[in-house]
């Protein structure tokens, strides 16, 4: 007899929702929730089956008793493109002489072809991952007599990203009855993001969970087309067998939300006006040897039918424009491998390049905290946190667009951020995101822009930015200690004359200093002073209300020294 509370997940078994909080860009949701309640959703290849073990519901891979034998399982594939996904499934072993056998692994990528032997696999993933050269896999090693007793991350299932040693013990039962009992049963919990890697955490019974690796495997996945993907389970006997179970199944994936918008709205902002029509005839005519915009109906040029294709649609194209809220996503400190927690803004599109501009924005004082989700909070009362949270990002008057990855790091030493945090984070934003390693910027505001001069005073020659702009900061320690040689930063400073907080002088004597040096001459050196204001002189730097441009200034800057 199958328990209430069971049959009641039955009904839960491969449930798939979607939810969206807006749309042309908007964060959508699609999960998976699968109890393995025969019949359960899903393929079965081999040995893999699901049973009831003792009133639990379970996901057999392989049975003690069979060596030499493999199973998988894999779920129906989810069409739209992932962009990151968190799965927490039980799993446990059974051995009736008490030891591990070899192990399993979990999946995901573009399993559709299930042809000959290309689901058959184990640990290392399936062959169907080696063939294709594609998809990603976590196996759980367990045969210490090999020295692989461990957690591995692997590429195409031949590519080792990560392995961690860890003991199965506490998780291997030599009965069915005690494997299969949810309470002996260790919780897995994988965390993937296309714009960070992979984070694995592992809770055995009486354990809180241990964090076994994080942020590992991005490099391979950072451009591969995410649609289509299924997640699964895959387990060999070898010499030395065993039952591996798996039990309640889910993952809560982020995907692209479906695009309502018309066609013809070529540019994107669910009107299809003058802009779309002057696209068309701009584009007029072959497209060449690539698809061109405004070739409505794919025929490899731009012409009369697409053109009546924009006049049929003229108007409301139906749909909500994007907005940047939907892009902007708390990482608090211990989800990612920086030593901050800190907000990221991805720019619509941005798994379709690697080489975007970087700009990491440094907070005031009065935001600082221990980088966790209740305290990351704090950072969107000022700055360009605020504007991407208000939907008002990109700034239609900037003519740099939507250009930034965007990235709010947590002062958590109280104070001013110091110079080697800053370093340290710029350090890791730009191995772990797909950006231009020549266009990378600083900003900071009060404290932030305290400690970009304390960066530049500190890290010199070394320092990674292309340009930096410090908002009403302090300056005058830098200039004292590196000179002239401060004026090979291109620099933008602003300040309030009537700063009461942080003197006006603070940008005053650096900003004057570099610019009257002949040796060397100053790279771009500009200071603006905005008469009668006080402290808060960011505000209208930032929304671009005084008038300056400073998002277009800083891409014309690009750093052509490596450090």
């Amino acid at each position: 007899m199958v328990p209430r509370r069971q049959l009641f997940r039955a009904l839960l078994a491969a449930l798939v929702t979607a939810s969206a909080h807006g749309q042309g860009g908007a964060t959508c949701t699609t999960s998976i929730n699968e109890y393995f309640v025969a019949p359960a959703s899903g393929s079965f290849y081999g040995a893999a089956q699901a049973v009831n073990l003792s009133g639990y519901t379970r996901l057999r891979l392989v049975q003690d008793g069979s060596p030499n034998s493999s199973g998988t399982w894999v779920s129906a594939p989810i069409a739209s493109n992932i962009t990151e996904f968190t799965a927490t499934f039980r799993f446990s072993f059974r051995n009736s002489v008490g030891g591990p056998g070899d192990g399993f692994s979990f999946l995901w990528g573009n399993l559709s072809n299930a042809s000959g032997t290309r689901m058959s696999g184990g640990e290392n993933g399936v062959q169907a991952f080696v063939q294709d050269q594609s998809g990603l896999s976590v196996g759980f090693a367990s045969y210490p007599g090999a020295g692989a007793n461990g957690v591995n991350g692997k590429w195409a299932g031949g590519t080792n990203f990560a392995f961690v040693p860890f003991t199965y013990t506490p998780v291997t039962w030599t009965t069915t009855a005690l494997a299969a009992n949810t309470i002996k049963m260790a919780t897995a919990t994988i965390f993937w993001s296309r714009s960070t890697g992979t984070r694995v955490t592992i809770a055995v019974p009486g354990n809180t969970g241990t964090l076994i690796y994080i942020d590992k495997g991005q490099p391979q996945t950072s451009a591969i087309n995410s649609a289509g993907w299924s997640f699964g389970f895959a387990a060999r006997n070898g010499a030395v067998d065993e039952d591996v179970l798996i039990g309640e199944f889910k993952v809560n994936a982020i995907v692209e939300c479906p695009d309502p918008r018309s066609p013809a709205d070529l540019d994107r902002d669910c009107v299809v006006s003058g802009a779309d029509l002057a696209t068309v005839l701009s584009n007029w005519g072959p497209c060449g040897s690539t698809p061109c915009v405004g070739d409505l109906d794919n025929n490899g040029s731009v012409g009369g039918s697409d053109l009546a294709g924009v006049l049929g649609a003229w108007g409301d194209a139906n749909c909500v424009p994007p907005v940047s809220s939907d892009r902007l996503v708390m990482r608090p400190l211990g989800t990612t491998s920086a030593a901050q927690g800190f907000w990221e803004y991805l720019p619509a599109g941005y798994a379709t390049r690697n080489d975007w501009p970087l700009l990491v924005c440094l907070h005031g004082i009065g935001e600082d905290g221990n980088g966790t989700s209740a305290e990351l909070t704090r950072l969107l009362g000022n700055g360009i946190p605020t504007i991407i949270k208000g939907n008002a990002w990109p700034l239609p008057a900037s003519t740099a667009g939507d250009a930034f990855v965007v990235l709010a790091p947590q002062n958590a030493r109280g104070g001013c951020h110091i110079p080697t945090d800053i370093d340290a984070f710029l350090q890791w934003a730009a191995s772990h995101y797909g950006v231009d390693q020549s266009r990378i910027y600083l900003t900071g505001l009060s404290c932030g822009g305290i400690g970009t001069w304390e960066y530049l005073r500190t890290v010199g020659a070394n320092a990674l930015p292309a340009a930096v702009v410090p908002i009403c900061g302090n300056g005058i320690d830098a200039w004292n200690q590196r000179g002239c040689l401060l004026g090979n930063m291109p620099m933008w400073a602003f300040h309030g004359d009537a700063d009461g907080t942080i003197p006006v002088q603070g940008s005053i004597v650096p900003l004057t200093g570099v610019a009257a040096c002949t040796s060397p001459v100053a790279a771009d050196a500009r200071l603006t002073i905005y008469p009668g204001v006080g402290h808060d002189s960011w505000t209208a730097t930032y929304n671009l209300s005084a008038g300056h441009d400073i998002y277009a200034w800083l891409l014309t800057h690009r750093r052509t020294t490596t450090p």
